[in-house]
């Protein structure tokens, strides 16, 4: 016979939480890749002339996954967390931090 188990029927002995940094870190990274997008779209609607306004917060942007970065490498030395939230802010602000840094590199050629 098949028994389900619920989960608070389940006994855990793990000290572990999550870590807050590690949460913070995954709200940045969803938020840049929100606001990229946002940006993204604003400068297709106008056709490639959306001027200074859209560059600074493209650039604060780029700071922002650099801040969120820095937040789950620290995150990671810290003892007996869950791992999930500073995975997830690592790899969307990691991402993010390159593609900016590429789309800086490439606007500064042009």
């Amino acid at each position: 016979m098949l028994r389900i188990i619920r989960k608070k029927d389940m006994i855990h002995f793990s000290g572990r939480r999550h870590s807050k940094t590690g949460v913070i870190s995954a709200i940045i990274g969803f938020a840049v890749v929100a606001g990229f997008i946002v940006v993204s779209v604003i400068s297709g609607l106008m056709k490639g002339e959306g001027g200074l306004i859209l560059g600074v917060i493209g650039f604060a942007l780029f700071a922002l996954a650099v801040f969120g970065f820095t937040l789950s490498y620290k995150s990671f030395k810290q003892r007996d967390i869950f791992y999930r939230f500073p995975i997830i802010g690592a790899v969307l602000n990691g991402c993010m931090t390159i593609l900016l840094l590429i789309l800086y590199i490439l606007g500064f050629g042009s």
